[in-house]
């Protein structure tokens, strides 16, 4: 780990995790939207929400991968199903879609956070 040869400060721990956030926002969502293009079913205009959507869940479990708050995860799986829950259960394959994106998208954050936590530590000592 990192922080055994330098001590990083919390200040700078944030500004690293900050950074990550970043790349799991836009080269996240490209990153999801690329693998699975083959299966995408056709969308409406207002179905761009899928990646604000997985943009915020991304965020949201490099929060708690940082926090060590693991068992809050399936928190934000929820909060997602619940907000796609009509259109999941009227199309099959929008439902596939959906999970299997929300499988790579938090496949993608908790990688990337275990591993900014394994090099440079948690957010929850000082």
């Amino acid at each position: 780990m990192i922080t055994e040869l330098i001590e990083l400060s919390l200040p700078v721990r944030l500004a690293i995790y900050v950074m990550v956030g970043l790349v799991l926002h836009w080269p996240g969502n490209w990153f999801v939207r690329m693998v699975l293009k083959r299966w995408r079913p056709d969308q409406g205009p207002t179905d761009r929400m899928g990646g604000v959507l997985g943009t915020l869940e991304r965020t949201l479990i490099l929060v708690l991968v940082g926090l060590q708050a693991y068992t809050a995860v399936g928190f934000v799986v929820t909060m997602k199903s619940i907000a796609r829950y009509e259109k999941v259960q009227k199309e099959r394959a929008f439902a596939e879609y959906f999970l299997a994106g929300t499988m790579l998208s938090m496949l993608l954050a908790l990688v990337l956070g275990l591993l900014v936590r394994m090099l440079v530590g948690d957010l929850t000592t000082t």
